[in-house]
């Protein structure tokens, strides 16, 4: 942002500071950072310096917008002179190019000739190629022996410089060649300092309080649904409703609809009480807009309360009850799961990846990824709470509260720093290829123990081992 317009007019005095007086004067740390301009008093000896001060002939080189030595402020002629590099590098490129297809076409010869001799590039070539991850053999491939080159970004085999140029032109490589220069750039990114961290905080505390569903939030979804609760109970003989999802685990955010799961007896049939609820629902003065999506791939009851909360209603959704209750336990274990829980949570929204329909993940994804980033902390900020479980009873979660009451962390990040980390090891510090994001055990598990044959990310869902919870990620 831009800074304020400095106060102008001759004569003006700057007013001295009023102690106590901290309205106007921003916190230390708050951002941005607005520059007001003060006049001050000049001392003599700055007076007469001034006067004594040569002034600065046309033969003199232009210092005033130079860059000093290790600021990191870029000037106007520092944009220039890297405008001037770059035009500077377009022609070298082309001269380059120009001789590689040179040498190619020598080495083509050379091979048509069937000399003994064999074909040497210069030490040009051998740098460009260098800087296509392609590398000459020290010793012959037994099972490519043709072969002379190596891409070391792709582990491609390469006769000659013509299938060279081939294969860095490919779709593949350039793709491969573009991640590995961004994963390149992550892993040099600068260590924020503490003035970083102080603000990143602040503002990840003010994400949570203000798109966070505070207790008063989750109490009056809770509400929601012992209402409907009591309402259906009436006509649908031994049913329950009971919350799930983000209003349960606390993930959740202010404007997150309200899930609400149906459970009937053994003896009902689920279409009839579908349809039961939904007429109910309709007849009552307490929802509004009913509406059905029986067509869906879960079909499900939308409907909005007097006060504007979107709820949807479905039937026995056992499986995401057990998955919200256990991540519920691990909501509460530690404050800085909530804070940094809810920003990822509100980040994914804003970046729209949390949208399953358009081919993204599923919102609870996202508070999965988190559980697991933390329990594979070198000092692990949450435990694997599978490990304090019954083993012979995986379908129903227990709440192991005694278990959890023990329970210490020796990790004192801040969320700011918990923040950073997650990102980095999301983008270049857990091997998707090789590894699948799994909450009931501390360790790794790999794709060949799931028997999963995906390159892409997996995460496996708690209660429904065989489910990948990222098979909805388009290309």
């Amino acid at each position: 942002p831009k800074n304020s317009a400095a106060v102008r007019g001759a004569g003006a005095a700057a007013a001295p500071p009023q102690a106590g007086n901290r309205a106007d004067v921003p916190a230390p740390g708050s951002y941005p950072h607005s520059r007001q301009s003060k006049p001050r008093q000049e001392s003599e000896e700055e007076e007469v310096e001034k006067r004594n001060k040569k002034p600065r002939t046309r033969t003199e080189p232009r210092t005033k917008n130079r860059k000093k030595s290790g600021s990191s402020i870029v000037t106007v002629e520092d944009d220039e002179a890297e405008g001037t590099q770059e035009k500077a590098a377009a022609p070298k490129h082309k001269e380059i190019e120009i001789q590689f297809a040179q040498e190619a076409a020598q080495e083509a010869a050379v091979a048509t000739a069937e000399t003994l001799e064999e074909f040497k590039p210069s030490e040009a070539v051998l740098g460009f190629l260098a800087g296509k991850y392609l590398y000459p053999l020290a010793h012959k491939s037994s099972k490519f022996p043709r072969a002379r080159w190596f891409c070391r970004l792709c582990e491609y085999h390469c006769d000659n410089l013509a299938k060279c140029r081939e294969h860095y032109l490919d779709t593949r490589h350039s793709r491969l060649s573009r991640t590995k220069e961004v994963e390149t750039t992550l892993y040099h990114l600068p260590r924020p300092n503490k003035h970083h961290l102080d603000c990143l905080n602040s503002l990840l505390a003010t994400v949570e309080k203000e798109q966070g569903l505070s207790t008063s939030d989750l109490n009056i979804r809770q509400a929601v649904a012992q209402s409907v609760h009591s309402l259906l109970q009436e006509h649908i003989q031994g049913c329950t409703v009971r919350l799930y999802g983000s209003s349960l685990s606390g993930f959740g955010l202010k404007f997150a609809n309200v899930n609400l799961d149906l459970q009937i007896t053994a003896d009902q049939k689920p279409h009839l009480a579908l349809l039961k609820a939904l007429e109910v629902l309709h007849d009552s003065p307490e929802y509004l807009e009913v509406a059905d999506e029986f067509t869906a791939k879960i079909p499900t009851i939308k409907f909005m309360t007097t006060t504007g909360l979107a709820c949807e209603l479905s039937l026995n959704n056992h499986q995401a009850y057990q998955t919200s209750s256990l991540l519920k336990d691990y909501w509460s274990l530690d404050p800085r799961v909530r804070t940094v829980g809810v920003a990822f949570r509100y980040w994914a929204s804003v970046v729209r990846m949390d949208r399953q329909a358009e081919g993204t993940l599923p919102p609870h994804t996202f508070a999965i990824l988190l559980v697991y980033f933390l329990q594979q902390q070198t000092k692990p900020v949450l435990p694997c709470i599978h490990e304090y479980l019954d083993p012979s009873n995986e379908d129903v979660y227990i709440s192991p509260v005694e278990g959890l009451a023990g329970w210490r962390t020796q990790n004192k990040m801040s969320p700011a720093e918990l923040w950073i980390e997650l990102f980095a090891f999301l983008s270049i510090g857990f091997k998707s290829v090789e590894l699948v994001v799994s909450i009931k055990k501390s360790g790794m598990l790999t794709n060949e123990e799931k028997q999963w044959k995906t390159k892409r990310l997996a995460v496996e869902d708690p209660f429904s081992c065989k489910r990948n919870l990222c098979r909805s990620i388009q290309a």
